[in-house]
């Protein structure tokens, strides 16, 4: 039987409401040294956020509300959540006037992305700047496997992917996975089963590494096309 279209928008913004619930759950979750549950709550949010897109357009029931909605249930779970989850990764190792700072720019980082995304103009194929998504997803998979890292390097490395997040670097949608073929599809999930983290961490590394090189190709492109012949 067929859903109606309100059930179908009920389930859109009950996919949202999870991502907003979520994500002030990893708010909790961080201030109570509760770091782990944290972080597979900040993974969760970043699920539930990827369930309501899609269905909102398999289902054609994007509406002005739910747009709204999940604007401020991004700002909660990836940019304040986030936030705080590094707040509470590093303060137990890091002085104060270093996490403070650093919980801040991630959060007011986060915040400038997801404003800019909502003005900006939409992008076919790709992301102006690291999603926040792909950002939550690091940061969960940096600590789930990487504990170890609440140090000067990791603190480092979490400021490095919240500038990320508003740069002018190009990255590409997730959706365009769907265009590699069919044996690369196949063998990631071998590789994964035979050593998981190292496969984690390498799609990792060559998604970061996507913007720059994608950026620099272009600039020699224009810088190609603009030379005297």
């Amino acid at each position: 039987m067929a859903l109606s279209r309100r059930s179908q928008s009920l389930i859109v913004n009950g996919c949202t409401s999870l991502n907003l619930v979520l994500g002030m759950a990893t708010v909790f979750l961080s201030t109570h040294g509760c770091l782990t549950a944290a972080a597979l709550c900040l993974m969760g949010s970043v699920v539930w956020d990827a369930a309501d897109g899609f269905l909102a357009r398999r289902w054609q029931v994007a509406s002005e509300f739910g747009a709204q909605l999940d604007s401020l249930a991004d700002m909660t779970s990836f940019a304040v959540g986030g936030g705080v989850f590094v707040y509470g990764w590093f303060a137990p190792h890091l002085p104060l006037w270093v996490v403070a700072p650093l919980a801040c720019w991630f959060g007011l980082c986060g915040g400038w992305r997801l404003a800019r995304f909502n003005v900006g103009p939409k992008l076919v194929g790709e992301f102006y700047g690291l999603p926040t998504t792909a950002v939550a997803t690091l940061l969960s998979v940096l600590y789930l496997t990487c504990p170890q890292l609440a140090c000067w390097p990791g603190a480092l490395l979490a400021a490095i992917l919240a500038g990320l997040m508003v740069s002018p670097l190009p990255y590409p949608k997730y959706t365009r996975f769907s265009e590699l073929p069919i044996w690369m599809l196949l063998t990631l999930p071998l590789i994964s089963w035979y050593r998981f983290y190292v496969t984690i961490w390498t799609l990792a590394v060559m998604y970061l590494l996507s913007g720059p090189l994608i950026w620099w190709r272009r600039r020699q492109l224009e810088m190609r096309d603009a030379a005297p012949l």
